[in-house]
């Protein structure tokens, strides 16, 4: 059911593969003794789009202020009234704005608008949904700084996905004025494993797999949480009134069945979503923007799809 991109899958993007099977060799060589394994998962986490390029054109500014914490990224001529705010990747208990900036800058600059990028709260110190009552802090900074709703699109990669599609259900469910859109890179849809791709994509995907995402969901939630909580599981939620969507997935990855499940779910309530797979590619293929074609033709195709609902020409 997918809209596949039709870009062949090119050496350049192998970088990916490579990259996150040295986090796996990095991890089994530290299980001897070394790191504490979370402190070395958030390292890894960290250094996520250090294969990026930087992007040309683009200012960076520090922001700690009024409880939000993150990097504005700023294009050479973007418009001065849209913004995008960005929510990292990193599974809730790792990733940062820091390391996410050159991916962050390479859409900003796509979209030509500024993009705010926050940090927020790390499981399993304090569990989720501390990382959403952050987003939607970072959100409402931007609403009490002169921007409207319709002046913002909210993104995010991984489980920074997820939380971006989280806040629209949050305002949704407030009876808020929803932003312009949602722009999600391979969302943390699947929270619990039940697509076929956990399967299939088992010897594709070298990051994700079955045994990661039940150590994952250990870690995120306190004594009675679940990972059906709609909020953290979008295939549990009611995507009803939710803005535009677009979702963008590696045809390679075990929770792509996240994407297409949720587009059918959304589609079914009314919900303009817009989904594309690049085959072959890994989580977060856009990681290697500036590097693989593969990564420069979906942030090319987000950038579009940010200015179109945004109203920008």
């Amino acid at each position: 059911m997918a809209e596949t991109e039709t870009l062949a899958h090119s050496k350049e993007s192998l970088a990916l593969a490579a990259f996150y099977t040295q986090w796996g060799e990095e991890a089994v060589a530290n299980a001897t003794g070394g790191l504490n394994p979370l402190t070395l998962l958030r390292y890894q986490y960290d250094s996520w789009t250090k294969h990026a390029t930087e992007p040309s054109g683009v200012q960076y500014e520090n922001l700690e202020t009024d409880g939000v914490t993150g990097i504005w990224e700023r294009p050479t001529g973007a418009a001065a009234d849209r913004v995008i705010l960005y929510f990292h990747g990193g599974g809730y208990i790792g990733g940062s704005a820091s390391g996410h900036r050159k991916l962050v800058g390479h859409i900003a600059k796509a979209a030509g608008v500024d993009a705010l990028s926050i940090d927020y709260r790390f499981a399993p110190e304090v569990p989720f949904p501390a990382q959403l009552d952050d987003a939607l802090v970072a959100y409402h900074w931007l609403l009490a700084h002169g921007y409207t709703p319709s002046q913002i699109v909210l993104a995010g990669d991984s489980a920074g996905g997820a939380l971006a599609t989280a806040v629209g259900l949050k305002l949704r469910d407030a009876g808020d004025e929803l932003p312009a859109a949602i722009v999600t890179l391979s969302p943390f849809y699947d929270t619990e494993g039940v697509g076929d791709a956990f399967d299939f994509n088992a010897g594709n995907d070298v990051m994700g797999n079955r045994e990661a995402l039940a150590g994952l969901s250990s870690m995120l939630l306190t004594e009675g949480g679940s990972m059906k909580d709609p909020f953290l599981s979008a295939l549990n939620s009611d995507p009803t009134g939710l803005p535009p969507i677009y979702i963008s997935f590696g045809g390679h990855e075990v929770l792509k069945d996240g994407g297409t499940l949720f587009t059918t779910l959304a589609r079914s309530k009314g919900v303009d979503v817009e989904y594309v797979e690049s085959p072959g590619q890994q989580h977060v293929f856009e990681a290697l923007a500036g590097r693989s074609p593969e990564a420069d033709a979906s942030i090319a195709s987000i950038g579009k799809y940010i200015r179109k609902h945004l109203q920008l020409s």
